[in-house]
Formats: C-alpha cells, sequence, structure tokens
C-alpha cells in the first residue's frame, strides 16, 4: 500500500481533494492511500479487482497498522 503521492513517484497531486470510501470525508490526495485488492485466482469469479482510496484513520481502523514500522523505516523516518 502507498499514498497516492508516492505512486505518483512523490510528485504531488494537483488534483481537488478525494473523499475516504470508508469515512466519506474530504482527503488532500498526498494524504491517502491507494488500497489495491486483487484476489487470489480461487476467487476470481466471485470477487473482482478493486481499487478503493482511504485516509489514514480509516487505514489504522482497519486495523493496518503493522504496516506503519515498514513505511515509517522506508520513508527514512526511524533510526536503524
Amino acid at each position: 500500500m502507498k499514498s497516492v503521492e508516492r505512486e505518483r513517484g512523490g510528485a504531488g497531486d494537483v488534483s481537488p481533494d478525494r473523499e475516504c470510501y470508508r469515512c466519506d470525508r474530504d482527503v488532500a490526495p498526498p494524504r491517502l492511500f491507494r488500497v489495491d485488492v486483487d484476489p487470489p485466482e480461487i476467487f476470481s469469479a466471485d470477487y473482482a479487482h478493486s481499487v478503493r482510496y482511504c485516509c489514514p484513520d480509516c487505514i489504522a481502523a482497519m486495523g493496518m497498522l503493522e504496516f506503519t514500522e515498514r513505511w515509517k523505516k522506508e520513508a527514512g523516518l526511524l533510526e536503524e
């Protein structure tokens, strides 16, 4: 999972705010996370590939905090 800004090479995004698909709050594009779910082949008849955009608060609420340490390390925010 990457923020929209990182997905675009860190160049930023000049498009208007976009809504979080979970809470419907307007969020600036650099703060959105792109949640890209591609089901395994065995489930492909029942579930489609899906891409949604989500705010940091909803990412935390979905239990995706396990990605926090890796994200901080990749962003250079953690001391090694």
